[in-house]
């Protein structure tokens, strides 16, 4: 019998790519953790039928295309592994602004004048 899991990942992480989803995305659109979806695309994570259906209509299309592996060479030629989705600059979010004030001591006379402020040169 032939172990499927780590052509499954190829399939989803090819499939998620040309939809230009990143794995957050996808996570979002199939209701799953981000750390699920990179498990299931490293091959370290066994789906099952919930999940499958999640991911299937995350990604648009059918249950039975999850499992067609026959792009996975040609993916894996041309790169696909070092591929990234496109990604969008995180939001910074501000939540409670304050007024800070920061006091600077003044700096500690030089040992070298010892304890007596030198006179400028003329």
């Amino acid at each position: 019998m032939e172990i499927v899991q780590p052509k499954f990942g190829i399939r989803i992480r090819k499939l998620r790519l040309d939809k230009g989803l990143s794995q957050l995305q996808l996570a979002e659109l199939a209701d799953l953790s981000e750390d699920q979806i990179s498990n299931i695309e490293r091959g370290k994570s066994w789906v099952g039928e919930q999940t499958l259906s999640l991911l299937a209509a995350a990604l648009s299309v059918s249950q039975q295309c999850l499992f067609d592996f026959s792009d996975n060479e040609e993916f894996l030629k041309l790169g696909g592994l070092k591929v990234r989705a496109p990604r969008k600059s995180p939001t910074l979010i501000v939540r409670h602004k304050r007024n800070v004030i920061i006091s600077v001591p003044e700096k500690k006379q030089s040992q070298r004048t010892g304890g007596r402020k030198s006179r400028p040169k003329e």
